[in-house]
């Protein structure tokens, strides 16, 4: 007598399979995005908090209006680095206007992250 799988029972095994991974794939995929998405809207808090901090300490937005100058409110120095792989960047409102931050490629249905003293209509 034969110690073997049959051609059905492996066919089986396999279909088997394939449906458990046709179930938890998409979900871990939206995990991964949903991971991505808040670790993004938490560095933007993060370079606003940096922004503020640089604020109170200067008084002047212009010494807090590129992630250069916000680096060293920073641990270690480290800007945070965005999971999408886009840079982020801060947008110059204008002199006295202060700034927001180029969201558009991280969070293009948010609206931007403006610093207090913006006055935009």
């Amino acid at each position: 007598m034969k110690k073997a799988f049959t051609m059905i029972e492996l066919l089986v095994v396999l279909v088997i399979i394939g449906i458990l991974v046709a179930l938890i794939l998409p979900n871990s995929l939206r995990a991964v995005r949903q991971g991505n998405y808040r670790a993004c809207a938490s560095n933007l808090r993060s370079i606003d908090t940096a922004a503020q901090l640089c604020y109170a300490e200067t008084g002047d937005w212009n010494q807090c209006n590129t992630l250069a100058k916000l680096q060293q409110y920073f641990p270690d120095n480290v800007l945070p680095t965005c999971p999408y792989g886009t840079p982020y960047t801060l947008v110059s409102l204008g002199a006295g206007r202060g700034w927001a931050s180029n969201k558009q490629a991280h969070f293009p249905n948010w609206p931007d992250i403006i610093s207090p003293n913006a006055h935009v209509p």
